[in-house]
C-alpha cells in the first residue's frame, strides 16, 4: 500500500538534494501534519548528501511561537525540535533549530493586558472590504522575517547561496490556498520567489491529504520506515491524536493499521484566537477528552474575550491622541484598567491551577490511581504558563504608568496574591454583548499635561540622589529622552526587553510578604521608574520620549483625580461632563485639529 507514497517521497527528496548540491541552505518549518512530512523529507535529503561525503551548507529548522499557541501542539512542537537536535547530532548533520517569537511589546498578554489593545476579531479585522490579520503579521510574519534575515546574514558570511524555505503547503488543502499557490507559481521541484521575495519550494504541492497521512502512517511504525527519521514513533502517534481530538474524535487515520480512511481536517491556531468564528470548534473538541481537558479554562478565557468585546463599560475613555492645542479625545478606546486587571487575574489563576493539576496528576500516577501510560507521564508536567515572569514585568511597567493604578507594582502584587496567597479568580460565564456604535464624548483640555496637575513623568529625584552610591559605575545618575526631558536612568536595546533571568528571580524570590505590604503605600509610577533604574527593563532605542509621554499622561490624570478627590468612576464622569464637542474643538483658537499620537 506504500509504493505510491514512497515514489512521491523519493521525487521530493531528489528535488531537495538538487537544491542542496547547487549550494542552497534549506530551512524547514514545523507546525502541523504537512510541515512534519516536509521536514522529514528535508532531513533525509540532508542525510543522504552527508552519507556520500559531499560538501553542503548549514541548514535550519524553524517554527513560529506566538506565545499563545494551542498548548498541546506547542509542547508537541517543542518535543519535535528536541528530537531534531538529537537526530542532527547522531547523524552528524549541520542542522540547527530556531524559534521565532514576537517582540515582548507585541506579545498578546503584554499588548492586551499591559497596553489595553483590543482583541482581533472579524469585526475589527476588515479593511477596504478585505479581511486582514494584523495579529498574524505581528506574531508570525514579522518575527519569522527577522529570523530569516539573521539566518541569511550568517549564510552570506559563510559564502553560501540564498536560503530556500521548504514549505508544507498543498494545492488540495483548500480552494483559496490552492488558487494562491497557483497564482504565485509555487513549485514542487524548483525554488521560486514568494510574495516577500524569498526563495521557497513546496515539495508537497500536488499531494492530497490522504498522501500526507499515508506517509505519517509509514513512519508511525519503526519497522516500516524506509529511512531514518528524527521523530519518534510516539511523536508521530501524538500528532495523529492531536488531529483526532480536534475533530470530535472522528479522524479517519489509524496509524499503524492497513488502509486509509477519510482525512482529518482539524485546524490549530492561537488558543485565544477570536478572528475565526464565535467558537473554536477544534479546541472545544479537544477539551472534551481527558487528555486535553486541562485547556478548558483557556477556551473559557477565549470565549470571555469574544463575548465582552462590545461591552463599552470595559473600555477606557481617554484616547491616545493629543491635539496641537492641548486637548485629548474622550472616547471608549482601549480596555480599561479594571478590565486589564481582571484579565491578568484570570490568566494568573489559570497558570496556578495548571501547576496544581500537574502536581495532583503526578501524585495520582505515583500512587497507582491512574494507569502508567505515555500520555499520563506527559501530563505530569506543567503544560502551559500563559504569563511568564518576563511578560509579567513588562505588564507591570505598562500598568504602573496608568492613572487608575492604585499602588506600585500592581501586576507583581496580583501574581503574589494568586501564587503565594492562594487567591483564585475564575473566568466568568457572561452573555454576549451586542455590537454598538462607539460614541465620541468630546475633547478634554490638558494643555501640555500641565493645565491643572503638572507632572514630571519618569523623572525620579530620589534615584538621582542615590544612584552615585548605589550604582557608582554609571556615568550619569539620570537619563534624558530624545526630546531632552530628564528622566530616571534607563538603558536601551533594539526593542522593549526584560532580563528574563532577573525577572524570574525578582518575581518568584525577591518579592515576598514584606515587599507586598510595603509597596501598597507607594505611588504606582514608582515601580515603572524602578524597572528602568535597575535595568531590569530596557527601552527601545529612540523611543524614550514615547514612554515619557505615556508616564506623563497617566501621572497627570492620577494627580487630577487626587486634586479633585474623585474615584475612577467619578473621574470618568468629570471627563465626559467637561469635554467640548468636535464643533467647539474646531473653533478653539480658530485652529484645525492636528493630532499627535501618544504612547499606548
Amino acid at each position: 500500500m506504500f509504493d505510491e507514497i514512497i515514489l512521491k517521497m523519493e521525487s521530493a527528496i531528489a528535488a531537495l538534494i538538487g537544491l542542496i548540491r547547487v549550494g542552497h541552505p534549506l530551512c524547514g518549518t514545523v507546525s502541523g501534519k504537512d510541515s512534519t512530512c516536509a521536514t522529514i523529507l528535508m532531513l533525509e535529503a540532508v542525510r543522504r548528501i552527508a552519507i556520500i561525503g559531499e560538501a553542503q551548507p548549514s541548514h535550519f529548522i524553524s517554527t513560529a511561537d506566538t506565545t499563545i499557541e494551542n498548548s498541546s501542539l506547542a509542547r508537541h512542537i517543542e518535543t519535535m525540535l528536541e528530537e531534531i537536535d538529537h537526530f542532527a547530532v547522531r547523524q552528524a548533520l549541520s542542522v540547527t533549530t530556531h524559534v521565532a517569537t514576537p517582540s515582548l511589546a507585541a506579545q498578546f498578554v503584554v499588548s492586551t493586558i499591559g497596553r489595553g489593545t483590543l482583541i482581533r476579531t472579524p469585526e475589527n479585522g476588515v479593511r477596504n472590504c478585505k479581511r486582514i490579520r494584523a495579529c498574524a503579521s505581528d506574531w508570525k510574519l514579522v518575527p519569522q522575517g527577522r529570523l530569516r534575515a539573521a539566518l541569511e546574514r550568517d549564510a552570506a558570511t559563510r559564502g553560501d547561496r540564498e536560503i530556500v524555505t521548504v514549505l508544507g503547503t498543498r494545492v488540495a488543502e483548500s480552494l483559496v490556498r490552492g488558487a494562491a499557490m497557483i497564482e504565485r507559481g509555487e513549485s514542487a521541484s524548483a525554488a521560486v520567489r514568494d510574495t516577500r521575495g524569498a526563495l521557497a519550494v513546496s515539495p508537497l504541492r500536488d499531494w492530497t491529504t490522504g498522501d500526507v497521512w499515508t506517509m505519517l502512517t509509514l513512519f508511525a511504525d519503526e519497522e516500516t520506515r524506509p529511512f531514518p527519521c528524527a521523530f519518534s514513533q510516539r511523536t508521530i502517534e501524538r500528532l495523529s491524536d492531536l488531529y483526532r481530538a480536534a475533530n470530535d474524535g472522528m479522524c479517519g487515520v489509524v496509524l499503524g493499521e492497513n488502509g486509509q480512511r477519510a482525512a482529518c481536517g482539524s485546524r490549530f491556531g492561537c488558543v485565544f484566537c477570536c478572528v475565526t468564528s464565535e467558537r473554536d470548534r477544534s479546541l472545544e473538541s479537544m477539551v472534551r477528552e481527558p487528555e486535553y481537558a486541562y485547556m478548558s479554562g483557556l477556551n473559557d478565557f477565549r470565549n470571555y474575550l469574544l463575548a465582552t468585546q462590545w461591552d463599552l463599560d470595559r473600555r477606557e475613555l481617554l484616547g491616545r491622541s493629543l491635539s496641537d492645542n492641548g486637548y485629548i479625545r474622550v472616547q471608549p478606546d482601549v480596555l480599561s484598567y479594571k478590565e486589564r486587571i481582571n484579565l491578568l487575574r484570570y490568566l494568573l489563576t489559570l497558570d496556578a491551577l495548571e501547576v496544581e493539576r500537574a502536581e495532583q496528576h503526578d501524585a495520582d500516577l505515583a500512587s497507582g490511581r491512574i494507569p502508567d501510560t505515555p500520555e499520563n507521564r506527559e501530563l505530569c508536567e506543567i503544560q502551559f504558563e500563559m504569563i511568564t515572569p518576563a511578560q509579567l514585568m513588562a505588564i507591570d511597567f505598562m500598568l504602573s504608568m496608568h492613572h487608575y493604578a492604585p499602588q506600585a507594582f500592581p501586576a507583581i502584587s496580583i501574581w503574589f496574591e494568586v501564587h503565594r496567597l492562594g487567591r483564585r479568580y475564575r473566568v466568568p460565564q457572561v452573555a454576549v454583548f451586542p455590537k454598538v456604535p462607539i460614541p465620541l464624548h468630546g475633547w478634554y483640555r490638558v494643555g501640555g499635561f500641565d493645565a491643572e496637575a503638572p507632572t514630571d513623568g519618569l523623572r525620579d529625584d530620589a534615584a538621582e540622589q542615590w544612584n552615585p552610591y548605589r550604582h557608582p559605575d554609571r556615568l550619569s545618575a539620570y537619563a534624558q529622552t530624545t526630546g531632552g526631558e530628564r528622566t530616571v536612568y534607563f538603558e536601551e536595546s533594539d526593542q522593549l526587553d526584560v532580563d528574563a533571568t532577573r525577572a524570574c528571580e525578582f518575581v518568584t524570590c525577591t518579592f515576598d510578604h514584606g515587599w507586598y505590604a510595603r509597596v501598597q503605600g507607594h505611588a504606582a509610577i514608582e515601580s515603572a521608574r524602578f524597572w528602568l533604574n535597575e535595568t531590569l527593563l530596557t527601552l527601545p532605542k529612540g523611543a524614550s520620549q514615547r514612554y515619557q509621554d505615556m508616564a506623563t499622561r497617566g501621572q497627570y490624570f492620577a494627580r487630577l483625580a487626587e486634586r479633585l478627590n474623585l474615584t475612577p468612576a467619578e473621574l470618568d464622569r468629570h471627563l465626559v461632563e467637561n469635554a467640548i464637542s468636535d464643533s467647539q474643538m474646531r473653533g478653539v483658537e480658530g485652529q484645525q485639529m492636528h493630532l499627535f499620537p501618544l504612547a499606548a
